[in-house]
């Protein structure tokens, strides 16, 4: 399979930095990601620059409800960058020198994490999406704060690993690995095979952190589903932009990503990102909470061999 930014898994890519673009422009932003909104203008789509400035007012008044869960929408997202923020941060200061983001999208953390100065980071997704970002952040006159190394490669293609190793990567060295924004898209099997590789991967002391739906009501009821796909309605009618993730997700089968790291050789500790949202200052209102994104922010450190289940 291949994209481009603006094809099939390409555009959630797109979607994704247009809310970190919008948090970024707030009063008082949970993060700081200037090259967001420069990807995002470099698709040339006035509808994406409009999601991107952060202003909700085309929406309606600040208590409809399309407001209000697009506000809880770009606030899930700007607490899952913290998550991932700070992993690396903890990271680094644990002396880990190679990180590894899979579907690496529009991230820009190689720029703007100065915990990332110097460190080696490998991001894997589709030439296409690769091209757009580095012509849009050279052209913007931005360089990476780490030793950036973009690996072309597909996730479904068993070859990846052996890319990564020609890209200059160590399986020696203790590894970070980024999994975030993907999991939905993965079937059980595909979940399950993608783990067995970063398993098999990993030397100890590695380090992973993983954005997880769990294939079920939890995270994925009907309700929530629906309210996501006519939220997605009326920004395509509005914008003329298509943000309907929801045609990619799989939500047939079940994975539980804790529980099968756990099973296999890694240390495991599972936040529930509303947990997370509250400790920032932004929890779900009440009234949304069977609407508004919902996930559980997995960390893993590999402490030894593959165990077998019970």
């Amino acid at each position: 399979m291949s994209w481009d930014i603006n094809t099939d898994l390409g555009s959630t890519a797109l979607a994704v930095a247009a809310q970190r673009a919008a948090e970024t422009a707030q009063d008082d932003p949970l993060i700081q990601d200037e090259f967001a909104a420069v990807l995002v203008a470099a698709a040339n789509e006035p509808g994406w620059q409009r999601i991107a400035a952060g202003d909700l007012s085309w929406m309606g008044t600040e208590d409809a409800v399309g407001r209000r869960v697009a506000r809880t929408g770009r606030e899930y997202v700007a607490t899952r960058t913290v998550f991932f923020d700070e992993f690396c941060t903890d990271a680094a200061s644990l002396g880990i020198n190679q990180f590894v983001i899979l579907a690496a999208g529009l991230d820009a953390r190689a720029y703007r994490l100065v915990p990332l100065t110097g460190k080696r980071v490998y991001e894997i997704d589709q030439p296409a999406v690769q091209a757009f970002k580095d012509a849009a952040l050279t052209a913007h006159g931005a360089a990476p704060l780490a030793d950036l190394r973009a690996i072309p490669g597909d996730l479904h293609d068993e070859r990846w690993p052996l890319l990564l190793m020609e890209g200059g990567w160590d399986k020696s060295l203790p590894t970070a690995w980024l999994v975030e924004g993907i999991l939905p898209y993965l079937s059980s099997t595909e979940h399950n095979a993608l783990f067995d590789t970063l398993t098999e991967l990993s030397a100890p002391d590695s380090r992973l952190a993983a954005e997880v739906y769990h294939h079920a009501t939890k995270h994925f009821g009907d309700e929530r589903l629906s309210a996501w796909r006519d939220g997605a309605a009326e920004i395509d009618d509005a914008l003329g932009v298509d943000v309907d993730v929801t045609t990619f997700i799989k939500n047939h089968d079940a994975s539980n990503t804790a529980s099968w790291l756990a099973q296999h050789g890694w240390k495991v500790e599972s936040l529930d990102s509303r947990d997370l949202m509250s400790r920032l200052g932004r929890p779900i209102p009440p009234d949304l909470r069977d609407v508004a994104p919902v996930s559980s922010l997995v960390t893993a450190v590999r402490v030894g061999p593959t165990i077998s289940p019970t």
